[in-house]
């Protein structure tokens, strides 16, 4: 269990602010508590963008009118600039070093961690959640606790614009969750509706490409806002939307080119770490202007004291946030708390220092090789740095970051293995993360001096996974080698690379760079699985097996690594050992049709009929849509003897897939069993009018003495 000191308990300085607002109301009167919750995170929303807040350059009526009938936090902040770790950090209310998750590419949240969504499904809700990045994907585990968990993406891997499309559209996600909420059922439910237009690249649709020509991102703002217009007037139409409490947040700002930062990740500046938040529903003044900061782990608590759900007593299950609910019905005023933030991508990654943060009220302290110190009340582009100017100052807000970081150094650090299409996709948006240790706090170069090279080696990484994804492998070589060149040693370039030597065939060398991803993130069960595949293609079988049993003693739930064992022994003739690698891996992939059919199909060559046909059975039940998975079933059942089964899943994969001329031959062959000649002799004849190079239809017809 992480030390829970926080930053709040570390606190230098205690401001007492006034919350402004207006017609509080009084106790008796008071309305019941919100029956429903409507959650929405706007991704990479910066709250200048917002009418609300000031803008005057982007239409946002719909959130402009939220907030009018109910609260904004003026002073909104979040505790890291990446979409994962922050959006955890809301769910759990707790910082990212006490729930383990520090960038996008992270382990799966760890079940013992409670979130808003396990709290309210324990609570009899009916729990929905809807998201439109892959890297709030259910391995992020946020999935905990939704009956229901939308987060479909597309992944063509022969699409030239993949990289810039590894999101669903708002207009289709909110469109899933409209549906959800129409859905008749009496109990309280609670949806998460995840909204990914404003991130890069921005392409927002018309009429805000037009309106906003030249202002791409402030077109998506205005989209965005659309969207969650769709999502009120959907409350409206079910009568829900007097008694829900809509929460609206985002998870980090964009840089826009503020402190030379184009997008975020990279720095802790007020630019990516404050972001609009609005709460409207009962129990809520309207009207409400609240002046302190609230963080993001205080959003938790107070959505749960705002429904009236009790809190979680357990230590062990404890926040760091507080619930500012009290006075969001106009009740005492707030008192500034400390907030903390961080960017471990410099250090991470790079090599570079890593950059924290701590707030207190108006001054913001950042730790960095040059610390920085700003007093955001009279500077908030944050341009004068007053480190020198105020040292007194400066030294009491770092004793009270480093009091928090060595709680921190004293906590385990988790490791974890992310599935590999995973990590390609998040590094094609630029999440560069490796999973390093912690080192230094404040060594190494100063982020600041490094950003011209940060830019360069993110253009070349994105080159290099561009060229990659497009099968451009020689290409994908020579940027990635040049992300070598420059020192970079991350587990991302060691593992792109070799997948991209690879794709050249120099195995050797792939492996040697899959073995050094190995060395930077031991637990990451893709990278042994790459370098079991290289030695694989080298013919070195045992040494193939070595690197997948050590990748599963490191990453012990990564399904692949006995899969591809299971495949290994199947070459060797092992069928016992195959069978029970494939048992290991479908033990961790139990809804998974593929596994299925590969134990299956293992079982029937070493003469288990009746199980084997009972796999496929349920793997056609899982994914009926697989013509292959029909196809292996009516094998299985026709050498079993059951040909009217066999002939009939046959047909199933003919439906499927009608090209295909194994699956038209394979029905022909069923008919021809059950002594029905005519009818096999024109199946026969069509797989050879689909494909006149398939020669045993031609054969069989030959046998059959009739012409093609």
């Amino acid at each position: 269990m992480t030390a829970r000191c926080g930053v709040a308990c570390a606190s230098a300085i205690a401001v007492t602010a006034i919350v402004g607002g207006c017609d509080r109301r009084d106790a008796p009167g008071r309305p019941p508590p919100a029956r429903n919750l409507l959650l929405v995170t706007i991704d990479t929303l910066r709250a200048d963008r917002l009418g609300c807040y000031g803008s005057r350059d982007v239409a946002t009526p719909t959130l402009d009118r939220l907030a009018g009938e109910g609260a904004l936090a003026m002073d909104a902040t979040v505790h890291t600039p990446l979409t994962r770790p922050s959006h955890v950090s809301l769910f759990t209310g707790r910082y990212p070093a006490e729930h383990g998750i520090r960038d996008n590419i992270a382990p799966a949240l760890a079940d013992s961690v409670p979130t808003l969504a396990t709290i309210l499904s324990a609570a009899g809700f009916r729990t929905g959640a809807f998201v439109s990045s892959i890297v709030l994907s259910a391995q992020s585990g946020l999935n905990r606790g939704f009956d229901t968990y939308s987060a479909r993406f597309e992944a063509g891997v022969d699409d030239a614009r993949f990289l810039n499309t590894i999101q669903r559209r708002g207009d289709e996600t909110v469109a899933d969750a409209i549906g959800w909420l129409q859905k008749k059922d009496t109990r309280r439910f609670a949806v998460w509706v995840h909204l990914y237009e404003p991130h890069d690249p921005y392409e927002p649709p018309e009429p805000y490409l037009s309106r906003y020509a030249g202002r791409p991102y402030d077109g998506e703002v205005a989209w965005s806002d659309e969207l969650v217009g769709r999502l009120l007037r959907a409350l409206e139409s079910e009568r829900a939307d007097s008694d829900t409490l809509v929460v609206v947040t985002s998870d980090h700002g964009e840089g826009l080119g503020d402190h030379d930062e184009s997008t975020h990740g990279y720095f802790v500046y007020e630019s990516t770490l404050r972001v609009p938040l609005i709460f409207r529903g009962p129990r809520i003044a309207r009207g409400l202007r609240v002046a302190p900061t609230v963080r993001a782990v205080d959003i938790l608590p107070t959505v749960l004291e705002l429904m009236d759900l009790p809190r979680y007593q357990d230590s062990e299950t404890e926040w760091s946030g507080r619930s500012i609910a009290a006075s969001l019905d106009g009740g005492p005023p707030l008192v500034d708390v400390a907030t903390y933030a961080e960017s471990l991508t410099p250090l991470l990654h790079y090599g570079w220092s890593d950059l924290r943060t701590i707030r207190d009220g108006r001054w913001k302290y950042i730790l960095a090789p040059r610390a920085e110190l700003y007093d955001l009340q009279r500077d908030p582009a944050e341009q004068k740095n007053l480190a020198m100017a105020q040292p007194a100052r400066a030294d009491a807000l770092r004793a009270a970051l480093e009091t928090r970081l060595r709680a921190e150094r004293n906590a385990p650090v988790e490791r974890a293995a992310v599935p590999p299409e995973l990590l390609e996709q998040l590094g094609a948006l630029g999440y560069v993360s490796p999973g390093a240790g912690r080192g230094d706090v404040a060594a190494g170069a100063d982020p600041k001096d490094r950003i011209g090279e940060y830019k360069l080696v993110n253009r070349l990484m994105r080159e290099g996974l561009t060229a990659l994804r497009e099968r451009r492998f020689a290409v994908s070589v020579e940027r990635l080698n040049g992300l070598v060149g420059r020192g970079i040693d991350s587990f991302e370039v060691h593992y792109y690379l070799g997948r991209a030597l690879a794709g050249v065939e120099r195995h050797r060398e792939a492996a040697s760079h899959f073995a050094r991803a190995v060395e930077r993130l031991p637990a990451s069960g893709a990278a042994h699985l790459a370098l079991a595949d290289a030695q694989i293609a080298m013919g070195d079988l045992d040494a193939a097996l070595a690197a997948l049993h050590r990748g599963q003693a490191s990453a012990p739930k990564h399904p692949e690594l006995y899969e591809r064992e299971a495949a290994v022994w199947r070459r060797r003739g092992r069928l016992p050992a195959a069978i029970a690698a494939y048992e290991k891996s479908l033990a961790l992939l139990p809804k998974d049709g593929l596994i299925r059919v590969r134990l299956g199909e293992a079982l029937r060559d070493q003469g288990d009929l009746t199980r084997a046909s009972a796999l496929l059975e349920e793997a056609v039940r899982l994914e009926p849509d697989r013509a292959s998975y029909w196809n292996s079933l009516g094998m299985i059942l026709g050498g079993s003897g059951d040909l009217a089964e066999s002939e009939r899943a046959f047909r199933e994969a003919v439906t499927r897939d009608p090209a295909n001329a194994q699956y038209r031959y394979n029905l022909g062959l069923a008919l021809l069993r059950q002594r029905r000649q005519s009818e096999a002799i024109t199946l026969f004849r069509e797989t050879l009018a689909r494909d006149p190079s398939f020669s045993p239809a031609r054969q069989r017809l030959s046998e059959l003495g009739t012409r093609p």
